[in-house]
């Protein structure tokens, strides 16, 4: 399945909730998000910021591989089937080397 097109608020708060990435803006456009499984950093995000245009899903694709989802579990990441406890199990059954 493609990624479905989102408003970038929608993918933001998403992030932000299920994610809980530390915030890093330092004056770039877009913040910028540390996710940590335990002590360990195991991304790096741009947080689309809090408007209401559709990103593109080429551009998603980009997000979801930040956050190590393939398409599909973009989609439930987004659409809030997947709770931010199964995102965190999705990363700890993932090689992280």
């Amino acid at each position: 399945m493609k990624i479905k097109k989102f408003k970038e608020s929608e993918i933001r708060k998403a992030i932000i909730k299920k994610a809980k990435p530390t915030i890093n803006n330092k004056r770039s456009k877009h913040d910028k998000g540390l996710i940590f499984l335990g002590s360990k950093i195991v991304g790096r995000v741009k947080i689309p910021n809090n408007h209401t245009r559709v990103m593109q899903p080429s551009k998603s694709k980009y997000i979801a591989d930040s956050l190590r989802l393939d398409e599909n579990s973009f989609n439930k990441f987004i659409d809030c089937s997947l709770k931010g406890k199964e995102y965190f199990s999705i990363l700890e059954s993932q090689d992280l080397s």
